[in-house]
């Protein structure tokens, strides 16, 4: 009933699980990470214990060793699905001969996509080819979860979404900084027509609020700030900025790329080139 992506991201030093289903709140059961550790997709006859007992396991042992002292006791390892990575990015992946087809999983150099209830095998080949181009580690899940349901993802249909990537802790002299807890991204959509697209845009708030840091010059941009601040409603730009919280991505002379394109998106103008 799901199809998922979990992936290790050796520049960014992080780990995350990117997941869809046609499952009420999917993201409060399969996605586990842990930053230095690794990540788990557990899913199908979802066993929790999988998450919990596997992100311990991960402190001890690499994936392949993993997966298999969670699978060897469990009786019902037949119902179940899993996927994972550990601290150096090795993958491991099992799929039971018991859940619903299609059922399968692909495995390759830092990361691991796996589903149940499937379209077919071309929705984990396209996740598994985005999993290899270049990006980031949230524009690879990204990528992979629109991808696979391009090419039908969960047979049944939609309803949930979620992205969970952590890294190493940092120090921070912000008041609100979901880094100094791990928290790289951290982002579920439990109940909607389009989860992805609505994680998508979600993420793209995300990214403007704590992640980027490119600024752009404020004046580069007047017109089009300008016009969507009318079409908007907003007096001035300092407005726009307080009221969607991104005072931190707002100098007076510069502005966050991100945050520039969320404007210019509101207001349906053309965004500026990434």
């Amino acid at each position: 009933m799901t199809f998922s992506i979990v992936i290790y991201d050796p520049d960014e030093k992080a780990w995350g699980v990117g997941v869809a289903s046609k499952f009420l709140a999917v993201g409060a059961f399969v996605p586990w990470v842990k930053a230095g550790i690794g990540a788990i997709a557990t899913q199908s006859l979802a066993n929790l214990e999988y998450g919990t007992k596997g992100l311990e396991l991960l402190e001890k042992y690499n994936a392949e060793e993993c997966l298999r002292k969670l699978i060897s006791g469990d009786p019902l390892r037949e119902k179940r699905q899993v996927g994972l990575v550990d601290s150096k990015g090795n993958s491991a992946a099992f799929t039971g001969k018991e859940c619903y087809p299609y059922a399968g999983h692909i495995t390759g150099e830092h990361y691991s996509v796996q589903g149940n209830i499937l379209a077919g095998q071309e929705v984990l080949e396209a996740m598994a080819k985005e999993a290899e181009r270049k990006g980031s580690i949230y524009e690879k899940i990204i990528r992979a979860l629109k991808a696979g349901e391009a090419k039908g993802g969960d047979r049944r249909g939609k309803q949930s979404a979620a992205m969970l990537i952590a890294k190493i802790p940092r120090k921070s002299e912000a008041e609100f900084d979901p880094l100094t807890v791990g928290k790289f991204v951290d982002i579920r959509i439990d109940d909607h027509t389009e989860p992805v697209k609505e994680l998508e845009r979600i993420l793209e708030i995300w990214i403007a609020t704590f992640l980027e840091e490119e600024m752009v010059e404020v004046r580069a941009y007047e017109k089009e700030i300008a016009l969507a601040l009318r079409k908007l409603g907003y007096e001035n730009l300092t407005a726009w900025i307080e009221l969607n919280n991104f005072e931190s991505k707002y100098t007076g002379e510069k502005i966050g790329k991100s945050v520039l394109n969320i404007l210019l998106k509101q207001a349906q103008i053309t965004k500026i080139n990434q």
